[in-house]
C-alpha cells in the first residue's frame, strides 16, 4: 500500500471528521441547558399539565396599589366614592357598583371610608351578582332559556362563564340540578372571581373580575386562619386545575406531629369541617410551590382558630364562609387567582 508523504495532513482531515461529528450529537441529542427560572410543565395525577410558571400574574385591580399616594390620587378617589354614592341614592345600581369599585382599587381612600364602601359593594353584590334579579345592560350578568338536553356544567362551559356550576345554581335556587325543566330561565354570572388574603389582618377579600374591562369589584370579605409561626406562604397562586374537592381525605403533614395515616371525611381528627372543602392552590411566577406542597384552602372543625396564627399552613374559613368560596373559585378555563399579602 502506498503511504502518503504527509502524515499530518491526514491526522487533521480526522480530526476535523471528530469535531463535526461532535458538534451535530451535542446539538441533537444534548439540549442547552435551561435557565434556572423555566420551569417545564408538569403532569400531575389528573392527566393535565399545570403550566407552572407561564400564567400571567394576577389582574392589577387585585393587587394593593403599593405606591406612595399624592394628594391628586386621594381628590380622584373621593371624588369617585361622591359619584358612587350619588348612583346609589338616584338607585343606579350599576353606576354606583362601577364608581365604588374604581374608588376602592385606588387604595386612597380613608381606613374608615374604605370600610364603608366594601360594606356597600358587599350590598350591592348581593343585590346585582347574587340575587335572581338580572339587571339590563350589567356586563357581569346576563339570563339563559335553559333547553332540551342542557346540564348546567356544560351550560357553564359552553358560555365561558370561569364560575363554578355550584354558584348558578345557588343564585338560581336550585335543589337539584339534574332537574331544571326545559324552558326555566336561569341567571347566569361571568367570571372569574379572585381572592386576596391578609395573613396580618386575617381576612380574605373576594372580587369578580368584570369582562372587558377587567375591573375588580369586591364582593365579600371572609375572616380567615393561617399558619402558625408564619408557615402560611405569601406570593401568588391559582387554584390548581381538578384539584376542588368535597369530603377530601386528609393525611397529616410530617409537621404535625401525628401519626401519618389517611383520615377520611367524618372519621375521628377529620379537620376540614362539616362538608370536608378542600381547595388546592399551586404558585404561579416567582412562588415556587406545587400541588405537591399541599397548600390550599379548607373549612375547620375548630371555629375558634378563625383570625388566629395556628394552622400548619394553610389558609382555613367557618363552615358557611368556605362553602360559599368553594362556589365562587374557579379552577377550569381562566383560573381563579389567589393572592396571598404578609
Amino acid at each position: 500500500m502506498r503511504r502518503s508523504r504527509h502524515p499530518f495532513v491526514r491526522l487533521i482531515v480526522v480530526a476535523a471528521i471528530i469535531a463535526l461529528v461532535v458538534v451535530v450529537a451535542r446539538k441533537r441529542y444534548w439540549p442547552a441547558t435551561q435557565p434556572a427560572d423555566t420551569r417545564p410543565a408538569e403532569k400531575p395525577a389528573n392527566g393535565e399539565p399545570t403550566t407552572r410558571g407561564t400564567l400571567p400574574p394576577p389582574p392589577p385591580g387585585t393587587m394593593p396599589v403599593n405606591v406612595k399616594l399624592t394628594p391628586a390620587d386621594r381628590a380622584k378617589a373621593l371624588t369617585l366614592l361622591k359619584n358612587g354614592m350619588a348612583f346609589l341614592k338616584q338607585e343606579k345600581l350599576l353606576d354606583a357598583r362601577a364608581a365604588l369599585a374604581d374608588a376602592m382599587n385606588t387604595s386612597a381612600l380613608p381606613a374608615e371610608r374604605a370600610e364603608m364602601v366594601r360594606t356597600t359593594l358587599a350590598e350591592l353584590a348581593d343585590k346585582t351578582l347574587f340575587s335572581r334579579r338580572v339587571f339590563p345592560n350589567d356586563p357581569c350578568t346576563f339570563s339563559y332559556k335553559f333547553q332540551n338536553r342542557d346540564v348546567l356544567i356544560r351550560v357553564e362551559r359552553k358560555l365561558k362563564l370561569n364560575v363554578p356550576a355550584q354558584l348558578l345554581q345557588k343564585i338560581n335556587d336550585i335543589a337539584d340540578p339534574t332537574r331544571i325543566p326545559v324552558g326555566r330561565t336561569l341567571k347566569m354570572i361571568r367570571g372569574p372571581f379572585h381572592a386576596v388574603v391578609s395573613k396580618s389582618r386575617f381576612v380574605m377579600d373576594i372580587f369578580l373580575e368584570e369582562p372587558k374591562t377587567g375591573r375588580m369589584i369586591f364582593v365579600r370579605r371572609f375572616r380567615v386562619g393561617v399558619g402558625k409561626d408564619g408557615s402560611t406562604p405569601t406570593g401568588q397562586w391559582r387554584v390548581v386545575r381538578g384539584c376542588k374537592k368535597e369530603k377530601a381525605d386528609w393525611t397529616p403533614p410530617a409537621s404535625s406531629n401525628l401519626e401519618r395515616k389517611l383520615i377520611e371525611w367524618g372519621e375521628p381528627g377529620y379537620p376540614f369541617g362539616a362538608k370536608g372543602y378542600w381547595i388546592s392552590l399551586e404558585g404561579t411566577g416567582k412562588t415556587p410551590y406545587t400541588r405537591e406542597d399541599g397548600y390550599g384552602i379548607h373549612g375547620t372543625n375548630d371555629p375558634s382558630s378563625i383570625g388566629k396564627a395556628s394552622s400548619l399552613g394553610c389558609i382555613r374559613l367557618g363552615n358557611n364562609d368556605i362553602e360559599m368560596l368553594f362556589a365562587m373559585l374557579y379552577d377550569k378555563g381562566k383560573w381563579s387567582t389567589v393572592t396571598i399579602l404578609p
